[in-house]
């Protein structure tokens, strides 16, 4: 799937307004001509705010830039939040499109990469809460919201994080990445491992995956 850096996020539905950036194909190319290549700095960044892809149900999709008999596939997105209210939305490839083809990604993403910071509670947060609370909202959307919280290191994830984690539904389809919530807001120091007992095995799995034993 191909879109121009910097259009509106149309390739699924999301619970609000997202750019696309890193969409890349061979119609369009790497859309960055004459564009410098990413800092090493800014790739650092980068990779740190990848750590978690979300949309995993996207489908296998293999780079149309690599030779062929070589492509390089790949799985999913990554979603990144930033202060200015901004969000911007990449496939997992984007890191293999920097590191292996020399794509820069637009200068408006780049500047909000510069300026990073830990996340204020706003009006993103509380939209991703009320819908993985809500038992009559759309699935896939609460799937997505218990992926995307952890990036704001608040109480009010922890407890909506851990009501997500005793939903039977919820648990038994996304059980996993509830798991990896709970080990990320654990190792952050916003809660107990005492506050881990008493999981489904599959949200003890990801649990394990992030805290290990």
């Amino acid at each position: 799937m191909e879109y121009l850096d910097g259009s509106p996020y149309e390739y699924r539905s999301f619970p609000f307004p997202m750019i696309s950036i890193g969409w890349l194909g061979r119609a369009h190319g790497l859309q960055n001509e004459g564009s410098e290549p990413l800092a090493a700095a800014d790739f650092d960044i980068l990779k740190r705010l990848s750590a978690r892809p979300g949309s995993v149900t996207l489908g296998v999709h293999e780079c149309e830039l690599c030779p062929e008999g070589e492509e390089f596939e790949g799985n999913g997105e990554y979603r990144y939040y930033f202060d200015d209210g901004s969000v911007y939305s990449a496939p997992v490839m984007i890191l293999h499109y920097v590191e292996d083809h020399g794509y820069s990604p637009p200068r408006p993403f780049v500047d909000c990469l510069r300026r990073s910071t830990a996340l204020r509670w706003d009006w993103r947060a509380e939209r991703l809460v009320d819908l993985l609370l809500d038992e009559s909202a759309d699935f896939d959307f609460r799937c997505e919201a218990v992926i995307d919280l952890p990036k704001w290191r608040d109480s009010r994830v922890v407890s909506a994080v851990k009501a997500a984690s005793l939903d039977e539904i919820l648990a038994d389809s996304a059980g996993d990445e509830i798991g990896r919530s709970l080990g990320i807001l654990a190792r952050s120091g916003l809660m107990e491992l005492a506050d881990l007992e008493g999981h489904s095995d599959f949200v003890r799995f990801g649990i394990r995956e992030v805290l290990g034993g």
